[in-house]
């Protein structure tokens, strides 16, 4: 991780791994293939946390109209983001970097559930399609990005402009529980509407 993608070489991965170079080669064909492997990981791994912590229920039998139930769940991705700051600090560069290579969209599901998932479930409300992509525009770019941008750069930001991290932490997270509070009204409202037609 310490020295990012383009920095990574294969004959030091491998002498730090204990391995034959050619053995990566052969499992991973690429230091590419080697470095989706470890989003891979990083995320079944993200994934895997995230269940533990709503008790092993699917995400949308979650009761989202509990607002700690939502913090909880904000707060473990935020650890999970969090403990795995440098893989996606990396990821982070290569998208920037290589804008016309593909992203995997594994890398989205550690954020929000598959798009296509939560379209269905929204519409299974009686979301409209109109609301439903406003509503996952805005937690994309309001909700997840926003928390990839905080675990990887925060600190970071803190000690360049002289801010207190502990104080920038319950800001940041204060204001991720409002914006969840709003999505959450959001679907109580458009339930309201759907039970009383």
């Amino acid at each position: 991780y310490e020295a990012g993608f383009d920095g990574a070489r294969m004959d030091r991965i491998a002498k730090r791994a204990g391995v034959n170079q050619a053995l990566i080669y052969y499992y991973f064909q690429s230091k590419e293939g080697l470095f989706a492997e470890l989003i891979h990981i990083n995320i079944d791994e993200m994934i895997a946390e995230k269940k533990k912590a709503i008790g092993e229920k699917d995400f949308y039998d979650l009761n989202i109209y509990d607002a700690d139930v939502i913090k909880k769940v904000v707060d473990q991705v935020m650890g999970a983001l969090k403990k795995r700051g440098k893989i996606f600090s990396i990821v982070l560069g290569e998208i920037f970097r290589n804008s016309s290579r593909q992203t995997d969209p594994k890398i989205f599901e550690a954020f929000l559930p598959s798009i296509q998932q939560l379209r269905q479930w929204m519409s299974s409300l009686g979301i409209c399609q109109k609301d439903i992509d406003r509503e996952i525009i805005t937690a994309v770019f309001f909700g997840s990005l926003p928390m990839i941008a905080y675990t990887t750069l925060g600190e970071k930001l803190a000690d360049h402009y002289d801010l207190d991290r502990e104080s920038l932490h319950k800001i940041f997270t204060e204001r991720l529980y409002r914006f969840s509070e709003d999505l959450v009204g959001f679907l109580k409202r458009q339930g309201r509407v759907e039970i009383s037609t």
